[in-house]
Parts: structure tokens; C-alpha cells; sequence
């Protein structure tokens, strides 16, 4: 079944072959007209000059609308090839991501009980980063004040420590060996304010319920968190989250 903008085009076209045979019986009875009045006729070569520009009108017209069809034809043939490139190239590279999984996994991931579980995977962490439960945490080896520890987590693609509850407090402990204060990613921007997390939620009151002054930010020294002024260096603790295969 013809699609619709062809069935227009073909009605057109069958419109302009009808004005074409109208003009060339109009031009037949232009002639007629000049034999039976008394008229002089017009010199013949007006009469083929007349014709033929009709006819040229007509011949170029049909061949626009031809090229039209014919360029709108192949801009269909060519969309579906592409949409069809497409979804073979789509497939193909889950293909490939899926193998290339299937062979780290062996070289990557620690087996349990001596073998890998089909479809199973494991977390992986960037070189010098720490896994606990699903995240990765780095601890820095240099002291910045707060602002300059959270712009370097970020260029890390990742944040500064967020404690969500107790178990993750006493994970970090592990990884902080005890040291002196370190930097977590909780602060108070305004005076009167709230303390907040870089991530945007509110801390939970059983982890820390210290004053909220102006312009403070909190370190974490074993299990306790603690207000300090912004200005302080300390070391400084990221988080990212752990990548599976």
C-alpha cells in the first residue's frame, strides 16, 4: 500500500498531465479561433514559440515533482538503514561489554568457596581507595582547610564522607586508624542554620547534636564528630561508590 505523501504526489502529478492536456486543447482552439474569424493568424512561429514554452513549463514542472518523490524515497530508504545501523551496532556492544565482564571477573573479583557463581559479580575500587559495604573511601595524607578538602573530593568525581548512621560511624573508624580530627562533609553555611551534609541531607541528631554556629564545619576524631571553624587543615576523607562487574 502506497504511503500517503506518494498518493499525493501521484494525485499531483495526474492534476498537471490534466493541465497539460487542457493547455494543449486551449492552444488547439486558440488555432481553430484564428481560422474561422477573418483575423490575420498569428505568424507560425508564435504559435511553436507559444507551445513550446507551455510545454517546457509542463516538462519542468513534472521533473521537480519527480525528483521530489525520488529524493524523499531515499531519504526514507536511507533513515531505515540508519535506524537499522544502529540497533545492530547497540547490540553488538552489549555483546562485547558482557564478554569483556565475563574475563575480568576471573582476574579481578575473589572467588568464594574456590569458584565464581554464574552471574555473580564483585565491587571494585580505584587504586589507593578503601571498599566498605558498597562505596569506596580514600583518606588524604595532606591537610587543607574544609573548603579546599570537599573541592578536592570533587575533583575525584566523588564527595566528601557522609555518615548516614552508626555502623557506617564505626566503619570509618577502621579506616582513620584513630588519627587526630579529620574532615567529613558536614557543615553550617548560615548562622542559625542547620548542620548539613554536601549531598543535601540533614544530619541524624543521635550522631551529633552540637551547636550550629555560623560558618562551622565538623571533623571526626575515632567515633566522635565535632565542630570546628572552616579555617582549620586537617586530613580529609571521599566517598564514591563502588564499581560492579
Amino acid at each position: 500500500m502506497q504511503s500517503q505523501p506518494r498518493r499525493e504526489h501521484a494525485k499531483f502529478i495526474s492534476v498537471l498531465f490534466d493541465e497539460a492536456a487542457l493547455w494543449h486543447l486551449s492552444f488547439a482552439a486558440f488555432t481553430v479561433h484564428d481560422l474561422n474569424t477573418g483575423s490575420p493568424p498569428c505568424p507560425r512561429w508564435h504559435r511553436i514559440a507559444v507551445g513550446a514554452g507551455w510545454a517546457g513549463n509542463i516538462v519542468l514542472t513534472i521533473a521537480v515533482i519527480a525528483l521530489g518523490v525520488w529524493g524523499q524515497t531515499r531519504g526514507t530508504l536511507n533513515t531505515s538503514e540508519n535506524n537499522e545501523t544502529r540497533i545492530v551496532s547497540s547490540t553488538e556492544c552489549s555483546s562485547c561489554l558482557e564478554d569483556f565482564r565475563s574475563r575480568l571477573k576471573p582476574i579481578l573479583c575473589e572467588p568464594h568457596n574456590g569458584s565464581l557463581a554464574e552471574g555473580s559479580g564483585c565491587k571494585l575500587c580505584p587504586r589507593d581507595w578503601q571498599l566498605h559495604g558498597d562505596k569506596c573511601y580514600w583518606l588524604s595524607k595532606k591537610s587543607k582547610n574544609w573548603t579546599g578538602s570537599r573541592d578536592d573530593c570533587l575533583w575525584k568525581s566523588a564527595q566528601m564522607l557522609v555518615i548516614q548512621n552508626r555502623e557506617e560511624m564505626d566503619s570509618i573508624q577502621n579506616l582513620t586508624q584513630g588519627a587526630n580530627d579529620v574532615w567529613i562533609g558536614l557543615t553550617v553555611t548560615l548562622p542559625g542554620g542547620e548542620w548539613t551534609w554536601v549531598d543535601g541531607s540533614r544530619l541524624d541528631p543521635v550522631l551529633f547534636s552540637g551547636s550550629a554556629a555560623g560558618n562551622s564545619c565538623a571533623s571526626v576524631k575515632g567515633t566522635q564528630i565535632q565542630s570546628e571553624t572552616c579555617a582549620a587543615e586537617f586530613k580529609w576523607i571521599c566517598q564514591k561508590e563502588a564499581a560492579v562487574i
